[in-house]
């Protein structure tokens, strides 16, 4: 009885090590927020994040909802204890007025994604004005 219920206390806590993933991401901040910006500026910014795992953390991919919004992030694994960044290109050149995107971060970590954001309103540019005269 005794070696059966070790066998079965062994059985369960290998199941929960193994379905475990050992990667984390934690970012500084989750939400960055920009000053009222004119309309035809390039914003760059980043998300500095630290793999707080005891694995290798590696991004397999950023989606965002509009072309306006470039991520560009390290391809190689970060390993634990090592921090690196997320860096953002928004072109405001055809988006105006109050601004809110997310960026879902896909990766090995135990959750399905993570999202960071960025906010800020836009003043209507001068490529706005110039396309809608021409309409």
């Amino acid at each position: 009885m005794r070696v059966t219920s070790i066998i079965i206390l062994l059985f369960v806590f290998g199941i929960a090590a193994f379905g475990q993933n050992k990667s984390s991401i934690t970012f500084e901040e989750t939400v960055i927020k920009f000053p009222k910006t004119q309309g035809g500026d390039v914003l760059n910014f980043s998300y500095p994040f630290k793999n707080t795992g005891t694995e290798p953390l590696i991004i397999e991919n950023i989606k965002v909802a509009c072309t306006c919004t470039k991520p560009v992030w390290p391809k190689h694994p970060i390993m634990p204890g090592k921090s690196d960044s997320i860096t953002v290109e928004f072109d405001t050149r055809k988006v105006w007025g109050w601004q809110e995107k997310e960026l879902r971060i896909y990766s090995n970590a135990s959750d399905a994604y993570t999202s960071v954001y960025f906010k800020g309103n836009v003043k209507k540019g001068e490529y706005i004005k110039k396309e809608q005269e021409k309409k």
